[in-house]
C-alpha cells in the first residue's frame, strides 16, 4: 500500500468512529418509517441510513466501502488483536464487545434555568437564562476487572472543566476500589444520587454551601450482606473548590446506608427505607477564601454568571480565610414506596475560619437539615432517584402526556453568632440564620426530558441586603424557577 493510500485509509477509519456516532443519532431520532412501522429498534445499519440522509454522508459511505479491502490488508499487518464492537442505544449510545468485557458509554446531560428574581432590582443577582450545566459523560469497562470515568462540565461561568476522572478496581460487589476525582462519600444528598435525578431543581442549603462535593481521592466502597449495607471510606484532598490539589492535608471520610428491609415480605411498603450516616474530618492547611452562602446554586464558582444566578445571604468580610480543623457529619433517612419520595438529612460541622491571615482560626458551628416530599400523580412508581419512564411518554402522534410529580421541601442553616463576633461578616448586612421552601412539580415528557417548575421563597432571621447601591435589604425574597433537562 502506497503512503497516500494508507493515509487516506487512516482519515477513512476516522470517519468510520463518526459514522458510528451519527448511527446513534439516526437510532435515537428516526421515529417511523415510510412503511409505518413504529415498533422495534432500528438496526446500526438503518441507523447508519438515517444519520446518512440527515446530514447527507452517502457519497463518503460508498467511498468507505471501496477501501474495504485496503483496510482488510492494514489489518492482517497488525500485530495485536481487534474486536469486533456492537453499537446499543439506552440509556446513552454504547459501544461494547460481544461478550461486554469491553465497553464505552457516552452520555450527556443539559439543564436550561430560567429565573425570575423578587425583588426584582436585586444585586448582584439577576432575572434571566442560565447553564448551570453542561456535561459530557463517557463511562465503561475494560473487562470486568476496571470500569473508568471521566465526565466534563461546563458549568455557569462558561468553561470547560473536568468534573469526574476516575479508575475503579471491582474485585466483586462487596469491595471495590476507585481513584482519581469522584464524588466524597459524605452525605446522602451528593452521594446516592445525581443532580439529573434531584427531586428539587438543586439540594438543600447545607449540602449547597458546605457539602464535599467531587475530590480526588482513594475510596474504598462497596455493597455487603446481600446487599442491604453499603460502605464507603477513603481520603480525600480535602481542597473544596477548584482542581489543584492545593492542601497539604487529606482529608479522612466515611459513608453507611442500610436498606433492612430490602428482602423483607412482611414489610415490603418499607424495601426501599434508607438510613444511615456520613463523617468527614480534615485540616485546611493552605489559607483560602470563603465563598458567600447562596440559595440557589453551589458555591464551588464564584464569578460573574454564578453570583447573578442566586441570592446572597451571607458573604465574607473581604480578606477573612478558611483555615484550621473542619469536622462535619450528617444523618439521614429516605423512603421511596408506591408513587412517594421522602428524604430527610440532618448536619452538624465545624469549620475553622478567621477575618484574615494574621489572626488566630475561629470554630464556627453549623446546623442545617432538609426534608423533601413528593408524589407521582400519574401511576409511576419509584424505588430510588433515577432516570423515571413515564408509563404514556409523550410522542409526535400519540397519546401520551408524560408522567407529573409534585414536590415539597424545607432546608434551614444556622450558622454560630462567632460568624459576626469574631468579624468574618457585618451582620448589618448579614444573617446567619436561613431557610428556603420550595414547592413545584417535576414533568417528565419522555424518558430523557423533564421540565420543572419550582417557586422558593427565602426566610431570614434578620434583614439580608439584596442590593447596596439602592441600601435594599429585606428577610425575605423569592425565585420563579423553571428548568429544562435532557439528559440520555
Amino acid at each position: 500500500m502506497s503512503p497516500t493510500d494508507s493515509l487516506r485509509c487512516q482519515s477513512l477509519s476516522a470517519f468510520a468512529f463518526l459514522l458510528c456516532v451519527s448511527a446513534s443519532f439516526g437510532i435515537l431520532f428516526a421515529q417511523e418509517d415510510s412503511s409505518g412501522r413504529a415498533d422495534g429498534p432500528l438496526t446500526v445499519a438503518e441507523g447508519i441510513d438515517h444519520a446518512c440522509n440527515a446530514v447527507a454522508l452517502a457519497p463518503l459511505v460508498d467511498e468507505f466501502e471501496s477501501h474495504e479491502g485496503n483496510f482488510a490488508s492494514v489489518s492482517e499487518q497488525d500485530s495485536f488483536s481487534e474486536i469486533p464492537l456492537k453499537a446499543v442505544f439506552d440509556d446513552g449510545f454504547r459501544l461494547k464487545s460481544k461478550d461486554d468485557q469491553f465497553q464505552l458509554r457516552i452520555r450527556t446531560l443539559l439543564q436550561l434555568d430560567g429565573k425570575v428574581f423578587a425583588p426584582s432590582d436585586q444585586e448582584p443577582a439577576r432575572s434571566g437564562l442560565y447553564i448551570p450545566r453542561f456535561r459530557v459523560y463517557f463511562e465503561g469497562q475494560l473487562t470486568d476487572l476496571f470500569e473508568y470515568e471521566l465526565s466534563l462540565q461546563r458549568s455557569v461561568e462558561g468553561t470547560f472543566d473536568i468534573l469526574d476522572a476516575n479508575i475503579n478496581f471491582v474485585r466483586d460487589e462487596e469491595f471495590q476500589v476507585r481513584l482519581g476525582r469522584a464524588l466524597v462519600p459524605y452525605s446522602y444528598a451528593w452521594y446516592d444520587h445525581l443532580e439529573q435525578y434531584y427531586i428539587t431543581p438543586e439540594r438543600g442549603l447545607f449540602a449547597l454551601n458546605f457539602g464535599l462535593a467531587r475530590q480526588a481521592g482513594l475510596f474504598a466502597h462497596g455493597k455487603v450482606f446481600n446487599q442491604q449495607l453499603q460502605y464507603a471510606i477513603g481520603a480525600a484532598f480535602g481542597q473544596l473548590s477548584g482542581l489543584a490539589d492545593t492542601n497539604t492535608t487529606r482529608d479522612a471520610v466515611g459513608y453507611l446506608n442500610a436498606k433492612p428491609y430490602l428482602h423483607s415480605e412482611q414489610f415490603s411498603w418499607l424495601r426501599f427505607l434508607n438510613i444511615g450516616g456520613s463523617l468527614a474530618v480534615g485540616q485546611q492547611a493552605y489559607e483560602a477564601a470563603p465563598l458567600p452562602l447562596r440559595t440557589s446554586i453551589q458555591t464551588s464558582e464564584n464569578d460573574e454568571a454564578a453570583q447573578g444566578a442566586s441570592s446572597i445571604f451571607l458573604e465574607y468580610t473581604t480578606g477573612s480565610v478558611a483555615k484550621g480543623e473542619r469536622l462535619q457529619g450528617a444523618l439521614h433517612a429516605a423512603l421511596y414506596s408506591g408513587p412517594f419520595s421522602i428524604e430527610a438529612e440532618c448536619y452538624a460541622a465545624r469549620f475553622g475560619l478567621a477575618p484574615n491571615s494574621a489572626s488566630s482560626s475561629v470554630g464556627i458551628p453549623i446546623l442545617g437539615y432538609d426534608v423533601t416530599l413528593a408524589s407521582f400523580l400519574t401511576g409511576e412508581t419509584v424505588e430510588d432517584r433515577k432516570t423515571v419512564t413515564p408509563l404514556r411518554p409523550m410522542t409526535k402522534d400519540g397519546p401520551g402526556r408524560g408522567a407529573v410529580e409534585v414536590f415539597g421541601r424545607y432546608s434551614n442553616l444556622k450558622i454560630g453568632s462567632e460568624v459576626f463576633s469574631s468579624g468574618l461578616a457585618n451582620p448589618n448586612d448579614w444573617t446567619n440564620s436561613a431557610g428556603i421552601m420550595d414547592v413545584g412539580v417535576n414533568w417528565y415528557l419522555t424518558h430523557f426530558v423533564r421540565v420543572t417548575l419550582d417557586w422558593q421563597h427565602s426566610m431570614y432571621a434578620t434583614p439580608v441586603l439584596l442590593n447596596e447601591q439602592k441600601d435594599l435589604r429585606s428577610k425575605h425574597n423569592d425565585l420563579f424557577w423553571v428548568r429544562c433537562q435532557l439528559y440520555f
